[in-house]
């Protein structure tokens, strides 16, 4: 290959990724020109949060750290089929990790009243959080601007506001990202990918879970 050629080959090789890189965004309803969300890595300690579950218990991560690890999950909301579907089979094992003394801690940008029909409709006996989720999101760096193309995708395909299903002036969502979190605050596992059909699974969490 004459060296010209080489050269145009590497050149356009990083503007082809991109390009895949921002359709695949674009597809999850991610704005690659706003704000991208990365997720917190692994080793990094673990933002506090101190709120109250959907029925209105205190949830203080610290507090919990004291009797055993956390499993932290980030959902969409209600709208969202596979969302309930992953819900429903975790809370299927849900005692395989409670028996590792975890705790499970779902954080949704939807209001109370629609995590009370996502806990209905999947059987979840776990831990939702939906107040102050915005702000539980951001600390762990898994939120994002919905784009308005994908809104509308929302809202014809599934008759679902997404907006108004979290109560919100402009459209946010969590990246579907796990985290576990050992007695000391620290992030010992994640998982963290837009496509949100990607997620932990219960046998990568059981592998994760440190044991005191």
């Amino acid at each position: 290959m004459r060296p010209t050629l080489v050269i145009l080959f590497l050149f356009f090789i990083p503007l082809v990724m991109q390009a895949q890189d921002q359709q695949m965004l674009a597809r999850f309803g991610i704005d690659a020109n706003g704000n991208q969300p990365k997720g917190i890595e692994v080793g990094r300690t673990a933002p506090d949060f101190n709120t109250k579950d959907i029925d209105n218990h205190p949830v203080h991560l610290k507090e919990m750290l004291k009797e055993g690890p956390v499993v932290l999950i980030f959902y969409r909301g209600v709208w969202c089929p596979v969302c309930n579907r992953y819900l429903s089979n975790l809370q299927d094992s849900l005692q395989q990790i409670l028996a590792t003394g975890a705790k499970v801690v779902a954080v949704t940008p939807e209001t109370a009243d629609n995590a009370h029909k996502t806990a209905s409709n999947t059987g979840a006996k776990f831990i939702i959080v939906s107040s102050g989720s915005e702000n539980i999101m951001n600390d762990y760096d898994v939120t994002f601007s919905v784009t308005e193309d994908y809104q509308n995708r929302i809202r014809n395909g599934l008759k679902a506001d997404i907006a108004i299903n979290n109560d919100q002036d402009e459209a946010k969502l969590p990246v579907p990202a796990t985290y576990i979190i050992d007695r000391s605050g620290k992030i010992v596992y994640r998982q963290f990918n837009p496509d949100y059909h990607q997620r932990a699974t219960v046998k990568e969490m059981l592998e994760n879970i440190p044991r005191s």
